[in-house]
């Protein structure tokens, strides 16, 4: 994978109550990067075009919580109401995959927690 230049990302959080479930899909676009955040039924809720500054917080985050090391990560417990999917693409179409439900891997709270943070200012 190249070392922080991903295409996209793509991060579904799945939680025990409905506040708790959420998706976001950040992506290079055509015009520079862009966000849409989902909602628990995965309606679109916002979408929208994201600074540079934005996008690097968000590459950065993805360095600090060591998502490289998530790639393959495959965890169910199928009593567990919480979970995540996770997938990244780099510039060479490699594709970074995880997910979990009851168990996640290293780094995963605060990943949630940045992400959430990150774009607070569009979910207000």
């Amino acid at each position: 994978m190249a070392e922080d230049r991903f295409l996209s990302i793509r991060f579904e959080n799945m939680g025990a109550n409905e506040d708790d479930i959420w998706s976001v899909f950040v992506n290079q676009g055509d015009d520079g990067p862009e966000m849409v955040w989902y909602d628990s039924m995965g309606d679109p809720i916002v979408e929208a075009g994201i600074s540079k500054g934005e996008w690097n917080d968000v590459m950065k985050l993805a360095e600090e919580c060591g998502i490289y090391e998530w790639d393959g990560f495959d965890e169910m417990d199928g009593a567990s109401e919480e979970g995540f999917s996770f997938e990244a693409e780099d510039s060479e179409g490699n594709i970074l995959w995880a997910e979990g439900a009851g168990s996640f891997p290293d780094g995963y709270d605060t990943f949630v927690k940045g992400i959430k943070a990150i774009f607070a200012g569009y979910l207000d």
